[in-house]
């Protein structure tokens, strides 16, 4: 080959190497191929992206960690990496995902266990959580709310069939919050394990105690939003608003 045409070779593969590279410089590389094309895998966001991206109804922030409950991104959900691949199988698919850690390795490799199940959008938070918090970022502990009957109402009203209404008490079939669904305290720990964590949850009873308990539980579980409604099954009864007897089709 004469050096004109080598020049020309060089040139020509220079140009594809450089395409290459801008294709892949917004993803991770995941390593997997699918029908002989990589796929793009996950997008890295920076700290100050993610400042607002957290901030959208439709994210999803998910702590893939063993200690979020010393401490998260504020409505951050946990998901550790030693049952995320089950807690998946459960998990809605209509929300955008920032998924982080303590470590690369940890963050990394939670991120691309949403997108080998086929999650998409799915981003990875650049720093993890000590970026988050060098940048002088809230962080929230974990914790539920307590709301009244007529908030509770309210943000039923807004959100329409998104938040799960769950009434953790034995007497459901003798009337509970129309669209709730019955957790008995008894079953609840074996029950949150099949439950969506990209969901908003409001917790009732009849008591204080038993409400707290099962709103407890789904705290520990890793939910995050979780509500508990203040004066239990009475209150929002007495304030008139609906509700249905036996079992809900």
């Amino acid at each position: 080959m004469d050096r004109t045409k080598m020049i020309q070779w060089g040139v020509i593969i220079a140009a594809a190497c450089a395409m290459c590279a801008a294709g892949c410089t917004d993803y991770a590389d995941t390593g997997e191929v699918t029908d002989g094309v990589p796929f793009p895998g996950y997008s890295n966001m920076t700290i100050e992206e993610a400042s607002t991206f957290v901030l959208k109804a439709s994210t999803l922030v998910v702590d893939v960690s063993p200690v979020w409950a010393q401490g998260h991104i504020p409505g951050a959900v946990n998901m550790p990496l030693a049952t995320l691949e089950e807690e998946l199988t459960y998990l809605g698919r209509d929300r955008e995902y920032l998924i982080y850690c303590h470590s690369d390795t940890a963050s990394i490799q939670g991120t691309e266990t949403f997108v080998a199940n086929g999650f998409s959008p799915v981003y990875r938070l650049e720093g993890n959580f000590a970026g988050w918090t060098d940048a002088g970022n809230p962080v929230e502990m974990p914790g539920y709310r307590n709301v009244t009957a007529e908030q509770a109402k309210n943000a039923i009203d807004a959100t329409g069939s998104r938040i799960v209404i769950v009434d953790v008490s034995s007497a459901y079939l003798e009337g509970h919050i129309a669209g709730a669904v019955n957790k008995p305290l008894a079953t609840l720990e074996t029950e949150l394990k099949t439950m969506d964590k990209s969901r908003p949850y409001l917790i009732y009873c009849h008591t204080d105690a038993a409400s707290i308990s099962g709103a407890q539980a789904f705290v520990d579980a890793g939910f995050n939003p979780v509500h508990r409604l203040e004066g239990n099954y009475a209150a929002w009864t007495d304030a008139g608003y609906p509700v249905a007897v036996g079992k809900e089709i």
